[in-house]
């Protein structure tokens, strides 16, 4: 126990280490149908105003000003002399007791005091006639220029994903095409003589490898482009081989699963130093993840991971995921946390480490609840469990990581 605690970073250490080293990356310019979850390379602000124009909210009547009669009262009749539809880009000008017939969406002619709905309206020939209450307003049914989005305003801001709401008001003030972050290239490659691809048939004594399909999946999730660069066995030339490879292939993120820790095939931590590998960090305060380094490969980042597919997926969501966000420009990177009640209780091996469990979150009654998953289950979150504990009650008030950054699903 007291070596576990000597060796090592904790979490927070390990996520500052890994941010400090992560940079946005280059920017591209892609068509704006293309653009959710892709992060704005810089703020993007309106290029027009919306609306880009007056225009009516009602079918009806635009009306100028009311003409008076011989009392010197304002009259309620007024000549029609135009028919506004919209998408006509005619431009009139109304005259004291001018009116235009004009539908929703039309362009409203200067000197329009407001639209009169058609339903309040009496038309004889080519006059209409509107309630008196409308001659002594003005703006009314006129949806006004810039009323929604001023120009210059800014729509998305940088380090914020462009979300399907933000397409609707950036196509609005005229955007076809996105400044965005280029996506993170992620190689990775997977050690184990034991491992074979569940394509193929197997003996005993050997695997089907999961982690190909999972890490596929999650660099995809974090807006990433992953590359699998295949399975090799527990062999120090082998390892060293795709290493120096990757080096070579100017790839952002390079990850490996398997070979880590004290055994006699765990090769990865000497085939990384053998290559000029820059060490960060050799071992995380946390389980699982304890073997697992993070260092440098020329310009890319290396995350040596252990094997077994859950811890895989906890430290891509604690560490990985967080690197590939920032690399894309993000702002907020690391899990949301919370706190959430604990419905069962929840005995774990040994003390010793800090502990992630995985868990499902959910809703009762309006209080976030917490549960241990149960087998063949999904995570949404991870259960945090403070070293030396090793038991936590049932009814307990726990901290929670978000599985994703979000709270993706609930049961």
């Amino acid at each position: 126990m007291d070596k576990d605690r000597e060796q090592g970073v904790d979490l927070k250490t390990a996520q500052r280490l890994i941010l400090g080293e992560c940079a946005a990356l280059s920017e591209e310019t892609i068509p704006l149908g293309e653009c959710v979850d892709r992060f704005p390379a810089r703020s993007l602000p309106a290029l027009a105003p919306l609306p880009g124009f007056d225009q009516s909210l009602r079918d009806g009547y635009g009306i100028g000003r009311a003409k008076e009669d011989g009392e010197g009262k304002p009259k309620a009749c007024f000549r029609v002399v135009a028919e506004v539809a919209a998408g006509d880009t005619r431009k009139f000008r109304l005259h004291p007791g001018e009116a235009v017939r004009i539908m929703t969406g039309g362009l409203v002619p200067t000197g329009c005091r407001g639209v009169v709905p058609q339903e309040y309206c009496q038309v004889a020939g080519s006059e209409v006639e509107v309630p008196v209450r409308f001659l002594t307003e003005d703006g009314f049914f006129i949806h006004s220029r810039g009323s929604n989005i001023a120009r210059g305003r800014v729509i998305v801001s940088r380090g914020t994903p462009v979300r399907p709401e933000h397409q609707i008001d950036l196509a609005g003030v005229g955007y076809h095409a996105l400044p965005v972050v280029k996506r993170p290239r992620v190689h990775f490659f997977c050690t184990g003589s034991e491992l074979v691809d569940p394509a193929g048939g197997r003996a005993d004594g050997q695997k089907f490898s999961a982690n190909p399909y999972l890490l596929q999946s999650l660099i995809r999730l974090a807006g990433a482009i992953p590359q699998d660069l295949g399975m090799v066995e527990d062999d120090l030339d082998g390892v060293c081989q795709i290493l120096g490879r990757i080096d070579q292939s100017a790839a952002d993120v390079i990850i490996s699963t398997g070979g880590m820790g004290p055994g006699k095939y765990d090769l990865i931590e000497e085939a990384f130093s053998r290559i000029g590998g820059q060490v960060i960090y050799r071992s995380l305060k946390l389980r699982p993840g304890k073997s697992t380094i993070f260092g440098l490969l020329g310009k890319s980042l290396f995350f040596g991971m252990p094997g077994p597919p859950p811890a895989v997926h906890l430290l891509f969501n604690e560490l990985l995921r967080p690197a590939l966000l920032r690399l894309q420009g993000a702002k907020r990177c690391t899990p949301g946390q919370s706190k959430a009640c604990l419905t069962e209780e929840l005995l774990l091996r040994k003390r010793g480490l800090p502990r992630l469990k995985s868990g499902r979150l959910f809703f009762d009654n309006g209080m976030c609840m917490v549960r241990p998953t149960r087998q063949i289950e999904s995570a949404n979150c991870y259960i945090s469990c403070p070293a030396g504990r090793r038991l936590l009650r049932s009814g307990e008030m726990v901290r929670i990581h978000l599985v994703d950054g979000g709270l993706a699903s609930f049961s």
